[in-house]
């Protein structure tokens, strides 16, 4: 007989998590995130991505189940609905650009909408050069530029601005951040190269709308289990029942995580979910249930 689930949510942020730097989602990350899913455990993705790079990831896993996108501002549910929970005003958008350029000379600014990215001059000669990750969309669309952000701001939400230095580090750019406008917004970042500064809603994090999204389905924090490895996993790993923060993943990750994961290249969310979750259902002749190691 099944045990009863010790665990009815499992969310997991991509890159760096599900999705190793420089490879691809495995075949057995993908069996155990929709065994977990045919089990009966709500599996939902969370991450910095905007609504524009999720595309590429539903069909890479094949996911089901809801998608919480740009660190919580956008949920897109099963039936791929996309709804805006939380955006910034223009006038915060103007406030937060003023504070970064006086501390940071150098700075660069692009906007996400649900829909779009728009950017200042100069923003894609910098950006365009860079590895921007995997499994992102292949077709480039237009990409509004003027010489000024504030120039591109319209009735259209925001729901992230994205800030750009190629004199600081990701680390640093993030502290300055935290100084100059946390009081205005939600300063992260999910960056291993450039320095690109995330600004949200204030307020609004991934645990936040998981949070949400966890009492509508009636479930308890101590039932979700989720992953990450950057600052911007930091509050969802927190404050999960279990958080798992990924060997290797950043030192405030790991600090704020009570256990740690294989990395992505082992598949190591697939490990602690054949172990933590489904095993818990029974099944045993389920070739996805695999004893093997993990860390904690």
């Amino acid at each position: 007989m099944a045990r009863p689930a010790r665990y009815r949510l499992a969310a997991t942020d991509i890159d760096g998590t599900i999705l190793p730097h420089g490879g691809t989602i495995s075949a057995r990350t993908r069996q155990a995130l929709a065994a977990c899913t045919d089990a009966g455990t709500h599996v939902v993705l969370a991450t910095g991505r905007p609504p524009r790079w999720v595309t590429p990831i539903l069909e890479a896993t094949g996911h089901r189940g809801t998608v919480i996108a740009a660190n919580g501002a956008v949920v897109i549910d099963s039936a791929r609905s996309m709804q805006t929970r939380h955006r910034l005003t223009a006038a915060t958008v103007h406030d937060v650009v003023h504070a970064l350029r006086r501390r940071v000379k150098d700075v660069l600014f692009g906007v996400e909408t649900p829909h779009e990215f728009r950017a200042e001059a100069g923003y894609r000669a910098v950006r365009g050069g860079r590895h921007m990750g995997n499994l992102t969309p292949r077709s480039a669309s237009a990409m509004p530029e003027a010489p000024r952000i504030e120039q591109l701001l319209d009735d259209e939400p925001i729901i992230k601005v994205v800030a750009l230095s190629v004199t600081l580090s990701p680390d640093e750019l993030l502290a300055v951040g935290r100084e100059a406008v946390g009081d205005l917004a939600v300063p992260t970042h999910s960056s291993t190269g450039l320095a690109l500064l995330e600004l949200g809603p204030r307020d609004v994090s991934k645990a936040s709308t998981l949070a949400a999204l966890a009492s509508s389905l009636g479930v308890h924090r101590t039932e979700v289990i989720a992953f990450g490895d950057m600052p911007n996993d930091v509050e969802m790993l927190a404050w999960s029942g279990a958080g798992y923060a990924m060997e290797g993943g950043h030192p405030e990750a790991i600090a704020a995580a009570p256990h740690l994961a294989p990395p992505a290249a082992e598949d190591g969310v697939a490990q602690v979910l054949e172990r933590e979750v489904l095993a818990s259902r029974g099944a045993p002749d389920d070739p996805r249930l695999r004893a093997v190691p993990f860390l904690t």
